[in-house]
């Protein structure tokens, strides 16, 4: 069905929380992969050896723009998290002074 809304806030919080934890798993991997590939260069020397380190600085420096991007969509899931809440709530108090015995 278009339209409906099949999420709770609480949900959209779990997976904002969740998608921000793969980004930081990611960026924590890709730590420890550039630490092994400088390390390399202690037994690996030349052209080859700066070339691969090279493209690894390259991959690293997309991989936090990734987790930049992954951690402004936490942002705003969380965000609309709080808007949805919020609209919850007063449409609870709204709906709470509304009479019940309208028709005779």
């Amino acid at each position: 069905m278009e339209g409906i809304l099949k999420v709770t806030p609480e949900k959209l919080t779990e997976g904002a929380s969740n998608f921000g934890n793969s980004g930081k798993t990611v960026s924590s991997l890709t730590s420890e992969m550039m630490t092994t590939v400088k390390n390399l260069s202690t037994v690996w020397e030349g052209e080859a050896s700066s070339a691969y380190v090279n493209k690894f600085s390259q991959l690293q420096d997309d991989i936090e723009r990734m987790n930049r991007m992954i951690q402004e969509h936490v942002t705003d899931l969380n965000d609309m998290a709080r808007t949805y809440q919020e609209a919850e709530n007063a449409n609870t108090q709204e709906s709470g002074g509304l009479q019940g015995d309208v028709i005779q």
